[in-house]
This record gives structure tokens, sequence and C-alpha cells, in this order.
């Protein structure tokens, strides 16, 4: 029953993880539609301020994401069995 628990919780995350990086890219592309800028792995190209610093922000918002799930699995796992 442990086991079962433990792959329920790693589907769970995987799956918050992944989905909520997804939807915080898909908010910044929407943010910033029509503006010139490319990516290049982490970094970004531009020369738009207004680009440069709504990527900061989903970029801080994509860690604090991260880390919240990080703590919540911590959390999740201490309390299993």
């Amino acid at each position: 029953m442990i086991a079962f628990t433990y792959a329920a919780i790693a589907i769970f995350f995987i799956v918050a993880g992944l989905g909520g990086i997804m939807y915080l890219d898909h908010r910044f592309s929407l943010t910033v539609v029509g503006r010139n800028y490319a990516m290049k792995g982490r970094k970004i190209e531009t020369d738009d301020p207004y680009v440069r610093s709504q990527y900061r922000k989903y970029y801080a918002m994509r860690v604090a994401y991260s880390l919240f799930l990080l703590v919540l699995l911590f959390w999740m796992v201490s309390h299993v069995g």
C-alpha cells in the first residue's frame, strides 16, 4: 500500500511540475505576444525592456513554484505510512 501511495505521489508531482511550468511559459508568451525576442536555453535575447522585465518576473514565478512543489513533496512524503 505504501508503494502505491509513493507511486501516486510521484505521478501527481510529475504532472503538477510539468503542467505548472508549461502554464507559466504559456502565460509569459501571451504577455509578450507581438514583441521581438529569442530564447537561447534559459537566456533571453531581446532589446525590449518590457520583455526582459516580464521574463524576470515569470522566471521568478517558475522558481517559486518549483520550490513550493519541493516543500510540498517533502511534507507529503513525511506523512506517508
